[in-house]
């Protein structure tokens, strides 16, 4: 028998072509079903998809499928709430974990479990591959950056809910106020293996881009500077990073046409508030000149040709009549 259980939480809405693929890949994977439970917390309602599917999973009796009335992004703390192991991490359901990864992400939580320390899974998604360990908030942000906004990956311990009651959730960033709960923390853990890959996320979501980042996100990022847990340096480094991050997903929007993904509503709105109207310009020029090029270069050539056609008119002999 295991010493302790860890919770593999899934919130979903309801989408079994994302959901049922998760499950098979977890179960497939041949680990020890004492050492963990699934637990999917679904707030699909009516439009939900998944309740006759998942039943197939009901022959392990460490799986539990939840209904839940949480609204939005909140179900990932519902799903946080009605776990019952010691220890727990979010994933994504359109996650696919890799070989090994539930005994690696088991083993983490067993070594750090005295200090208990806020961790976070990152998947390799900062460029690392290591485990980097701090003793302070501020350095752990400063790593971190806006990837913090980011909920697949965050692993949290039973007995830190206790707080829940007494938090003020963000709606579009839950995870991200339960996360900086524990800000005043001795111990912080960036985890950069590369526990799993996602299936294709396209049309998952429709939420502003530009108010999710540039306005709400960076709102929470404000308070802990006000409140003195990170330093101007570090803000002024995560707002740069999301200015970066949103300069990718616009070109990238534009240039594919997914705005199934998400929508530019008040882009422009959103962004004066933290930055200036010199980086909506740069944005929406960069965007114009550079998304692209060969369009614009072909455009310009022709119209040089013409104009150079034109000229040569001018200067050319006129022809006599023989």
């Amino acid at each position: 028998m295991a010493k302790h259980l860890l919770s593999i939480c899934i919130p979903t809405n309801g989408v079994s072509r994302w959901v049922i693929p998760t499950l098979d890949n977890l179960y497939s994977l041949g680990a020890d079903e004492t050492l963990f439970e699934v637990v999917v917390a679904d707030n699909g309602g009516d439009e939900s998809d998944l309740a006759e599917p998942v039943k197939k999973f009901e022959s392990h009796q460490n799986f539990r499928y939840v209904p839940t009335q949480a609204k939005g992004f909140y179900n990932i703390i519902e799903n946080f709430l009605q776990a019952r192991g010691d220890y727990m991490i979010k994933l994504n359901h359109r996650c696919i974990l890799h070989k090994g990864m539930i005994e690696y992400i088991y083993g983490q939580a067993e070594k750090y479990y005295e200090t208990k320390p806020l961790m976070f899974f990152v998947n390799g998604n900062l460029g690392f591959r290591e485990v980097r360990e701090y003793n302070n908030f501020n350095d752990f942000m400063y790593d971190f950056s806006y990837m913090s906004s980011l909920s697949e990956g965050l692993f949290f311990w039973k007995e830190d809910l206790d707080r829940v009651p007494q938090i003020k959730f963000a709606p579009m960033s839950p995870n991200v106020s339960l996360m900086f709960d524990s800000r005043h923390k001795k111990q912080f853990v960036l985890d950069g293996t590369k526990i799993c890959h996602d299936q294709s996320g396209k049309g998952k979501y429709g939420y502003a881009l530009f108010e999710t980042f540039a306005v709400l996100y960076m709102d929470l990022i404000n308070e802990v500077r006000v409140e003195g847990c990170i330093t101007n340096k570090t803000f002024l480094k995560i707002k740069k990073d999301i200015f970066e991050f949103l300069c990718g997903c616009y070109i990238a929007m534009i240039n594919d046409g997914a705005y199934e993904n998400y929508t530019l509503d008040d882009m422009k709105e959103s962004l004066l508030i933290y930055y200036s109207e010199r980086d909506y310009k740069y944005i929406y020029y960069k965007v114009k000149y550079y998304l692209h090029p060969k369009d614009i270069w072909e455009k310009k050539k022709e119209k040089a040709v013409s104009k150079m056609k034109g000229a040569i008119k001018k200067i050319l002999p006129i022809k006599r009549n023989r």
